[in-house]
Protein backbone atom coordinates (compact mmCIF):
# COMPACT_ATOMS: atom_id res chain seq x y z
CA UNK A 1 0.00 0.00 0.00
CA UNK A 2 1.29 3.58 -0.73
CA UNK A 3 0.16 6.36 1.01
CA UNK A 4 1.18 10.07 -0.01
CA UNK A 5 2.71 11.45 3.29
CA UNK A 6 3.74 14.88 2.11
CA UNK A 7 4.63 17.43 -1.00
CA UNK A 8 6.60 20.17 -1.28
CA UNK A 9 6.67 23.15 -4.28
CA UNK A 10 10.01 24.67 -5.29
CA UNK A 11 9.18 27.54 -7.73
CA UNK A 12 11.38 29.79 -9.76
CA UNK A 13 12.67 31.50 -7.10
CA UNK A 14 13.77 28.40 -4.96
CA UNK A 15 15.40 27.40 -8.66
CA UNK A 16 17.68 30.17 -9.46
CA UNK A 17 20.54 27.51 -10.45
CA UNK A 18 17.99 25.76 -13.14
CA UNK A 19 16.16 26.23 -15.97
CA UNK A 20 12.97 24.25 -14.71
CA UNK A 21 9.77 27.15 -14.05
CA UNK A 22 8.60 24.89 -11.22
CA UNK A 23 9.38 21.60 -9.42
CA UNK A 24 7.35 19.36 -7.44
CA UNK A 25 7.93 16.72 -4.88
CA UNK A 26 5.79 14.37 -3.30
CA UNK A 27 6.62 11.83 -0.47
CA UNK A 28 4.74 8.48 -0.28
CA UNK A 29 4.69 6.09 2.84
CA UNK A 30 5.11 2.44 1.28
CA UNK A 31 3.67 -0.41 4.02
CA UNK A 32 2.69 -4.18 3.15
CA UNK A 33 2.35 -7.10 5.70
CA UNK A 34 5.54 -9.30 6.34
CA UNK A 35 4.23 -12.69 6.06
CA UNK A 36 8.03 -14.56 6.20
CA UNK A 37 7.65 -14.86 10.21
CA UNK A 38 4.42 -17.12 10.79
CA UNK A 39 4.20 -15.95 14.33
CA UNK A 40 3.89 -12.39 13.79
CA UNK A 41 2.28 -10.94 10.77
CA UNK A 42 3.33 -7.09 10.92
CA UNK A 43 4.27 -4.46 8.68
CA UNK A 44 6.96 -3.33 6.97
CA UNK A 45 7.91 -0.06 5.79
CA UNK A 46 9.53 1.90 2.62
CA UNK A 47 9.62 5.48 0.96
CA UNK A 48 9.05 6.51 -2.33
CA UNK A 49 10.23 9.86 -3.68
CA UNK A 50 8.44 11.35 -6.88
CA UNK A 51 9.76 14.38 -8.89
CA UNK A 52 8.22 16.39 -11.33
CA UNK A 53 9.54 18.88 -13.04
CA UNK A 54 8.31 21.78 -15.26
CA UNK A 55 11.12 23.03 -18.52
CA UNK A 56 8.69 25.54 -20.15
CA UNK A 57 5.53 23.80 -21.55
CA UNK A 58 7.26 19.74 -21.06
CA UNK A 59 7.12 17.70 -17.37
CA UNK A 60 9.41 15.14 -16.51
CA UNK A 61 8.97 12.48 -13.88
CA UNK A 62 11.24 10.88 -11.92
CA UNK A 63 11.00 8.06 -9.20
CA UNK A 64 12.53 6.53 -6.81
CA UNK A 65 11.84 4.02 -3.74
CA UNK A 66 13.21 1.46 -1.12
CA UNK A 67 10.93 -1.02 0.05
CA UNK A 68 11.35 -2.79 3.46
CA UNK A 69 13.54 -0.31 5.29
CA UNK A 70 12.10 -0.66 8.76
CA UNK A 71 8.99 -2.64 10.84
CA UNK A 72 8.87 0.87 12.89
CA UNK A 73 6.32 2.87 11.43
CA UNK A 74 8.16 6.06 13.09
CA UNK A 75 11.17 5.42 12.21
CA UNK A 76 10.01 5.59 8.62
CA UNK A 77 8.24 9.33 9.33
CA UNK A 78 10.82 10.83 10.76
CA UNK A 79 12.70 9.66 7.72
CA UNK A 80 9.87 10.90 5.56
CA UNK A 81 9.81 13.88 7.66
CA UNK A 82 13.84 14.88 7.44
CA UNK A 83 13.40 14.19 3.42
CA UNK A 84 10.28 16.92 3.12
CA UNK A 85 12.37 19.30 5.30
CA UNK A 86 15.53 19.12 2.86
CA UNK A 87 13.26 18.79 -0.21
CA UNK A 88 15.33 15.50 -1.14
CA UNK A 89 15.50 14.38 -5.01
CA UNK A 90 14.60 10.61 -5.98
CA UNK A 91 18.12 10.93 -6.96
CA UNK A 92 19.57 11.44 -3.38
CA UNK A 93 16.75 9.15 -1.43
CA UNK A 94 19.88 6.25 -1.45
CA UNK A 95 22.43 8.40 0.01
CA UNK A 96 20.40 10.05 2.95
CA UNK A 97 19.26 6.33 4.01
CA UNK A 98 22.23 5.30 4.18
CA UNK A 99 23.19 8.19 6.17
CA UNK A 100 20.62 8.08 8.79
CA UNK A 101 20.55 4.30 9.05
Amino acid sequence: MKKFYAGVVLNKEDLKDSNSNRIELEYYKISRKNRNNINKKMNVYGIEIIKKEYLGKRRYKERQNVHNLTNDESIIDKLLDLLKTHKVTPIGLNDIIEEVL
